[in-house]
């Protein structure tokens, strides 16, 4: 989406009160160009909202084999385990990552019905509307969706407290064992299963792969000197074993990755990590 002195990339934490529902807020912008296409991608993630706002051009989105285009104008981008590649003229995207114990808290229901999947928020919930308009309206963007998500909350009873104890683990490196986990949680394996395909979106062994996987990678991307034993502190028995997840989560080699992605993905390596204290 254009090179990296023409875009902007900005993380924000969100309140304290969302600390355990919401991985944080981005904003991405690049100038419009009529007539000229840019590339970038988005790396496999949780639940996410994505508001397109005024002025900007429509743009596309596929994940894995299916494409969405145009793009909803107010989106709510499922779990992903494929990596998200955008075709774009340039505009201002704004967003919020949702955990799974914030999607249990404020949405519910079963998330693997939008695994890999788009849907306008609107189906979801009738104030999307109200979230597009507030964000026009000059409020800093990460008051907005503080205020939106905030007010959604106590709409439902509590969240299993599993799910955010769940979320904990599988951010820790220490945690590769799925037996390991369902047994810090008291539950069987698989019960463990039918708790993370329906507010996590996938099996734990996916979980547990994709995020060892956006671990190392963020390194490599960032650190290329450093692959070697990152790839080894992830786990990774040797690179054809990285490889196969890169083809997995990626869709590609990590070599032709790097070049498919685009300014905003690597700037938001950085910001992200600036802003929230990890790279993905």
């Amino acid at each position: 989406m254009g090179d990296q002195e023409s875009v902007a990339v900005a993380y924000h934490r969100p309140s304290d009160a969302l600390t355990h529902h919401v991985t944080g807020y981005h904003r991405f912008a690049a100038p419009v160009v009529p007539g000229h296409v840019f590339h970038d991608a988005f790396f496999p993630s949780v639940a996410t909202i994505r508001v397109t706002l005024s002025g900007s051009p429509p743009w596309a989105l596929r994940i894995g084999s299916r494409t969405y285009d145009p793009m909803p104008t107010v989106a709510l981008t499922g779990p992903t385990s494929y990596a998200g590649y955008v075709t774009s003229s340039g505009g201002t995207l704004v967003g919020a990552g949702l955990l799974p114990f914030g999607w249990a808290q404020m949405f519910g229901g079963d998330v693997s019905r939008l695994s890999n999947r788009v849907v306008p928020l609107d189906e979801l919930d009738p104030g999307a509307e109200m979230l597009r308009a507030a964000l026009e309206s000059g409020e800093p963007f990460q008051q907005v969706f503080d205020s939106w998500l905030e007010a959604r909350l106590q709409r439902r009873p509590p969240a299993d407290p599993r799910i955010d104890r769940l979320c904990t683990m599988l951010r820790d490196p220490a945690t590769t064992r799925i037996e390991a986990v369902a047994d810090a949680l008291d539950m069987t394996p698989r019960a463990l299963a039918a708790l993370t395909r329906f507010n996590f979106g996938f099996t734990p062994k996916l979980l547990l792969r994709r995020t060892r996987f956006l671990r190392a990678l963020s390194l490599v991307l960032t650190q290329p000197d450093a692959a070697p034993m990152a790839l080894e502190d992830a786990g990774y028995w040797d690179r054809s074993h990285f490889l196969r997840d890169s083809h997995l989560f990626l869709g590609c080699s990590v070599r032709e990755f790097s070049r498919r992605r685009g300014p905003h993905n690597q700037l938001a390596i950085r910001a992200r990590t600036e802003a929230l204290g990890e790279p993905v």
